[in-house]
């Protein structure tokens, strides 16, 4: 549950979040890149989450295997979220929330990794 994958979903998550950072200084919607993003991230995520049930039913490695799976379904779940409550909410509150969920997906996938690792932390 290491590598490359996990650490472009990572790295793609925060360029988005400062793309909507750079929307809410300038006073702009949520625009169609963001929204792409979103499409993007949540592809991979979904990725993530398959691959991530397939080695933890193949693995017999020790480890808090609901916790891991409820991480993997949260990371699946947010960005959705936010843009299903950024198109309610018509002021730049809405766009703050996008950069949140993008910005809380990241430590997300931290953890699922350490929970992966089998560290309690």
């Amino acid at each position: 549950m290491t590598g490359w994958y996990a650490t472009s979903i990572i790295v793609i998550a925060l360029i988005f979040a400062c793309w909507g950072l750079i929307l809410i200084l300038r006073n702009r919607r949520p625009d169609l890149f963001l929204a792409a993003g979103g499409v993007l991230i949540e592809l991979l995520v979904i990725g993530f989450l398959v691959g991530g049930i397939v080695q933890m039913i193949s693995s017999d490695r020790d480890f808090a295997r609901a916790e891991f799976v409820c991480y993997l379904i949260t990371c699946t779940a947010i960005l959705p979220a936010a843009f299903i409550w950024a198109r309610s909410e018509k002021s730049r509150a809405g766009l703050a929330v996008i950069i949140v969920a993008y910005l809380v997906l990241p430590i997300l996938i931290i953890r699922v990794q350490q929970v992966w690792a089998g560290s309690g932390v």
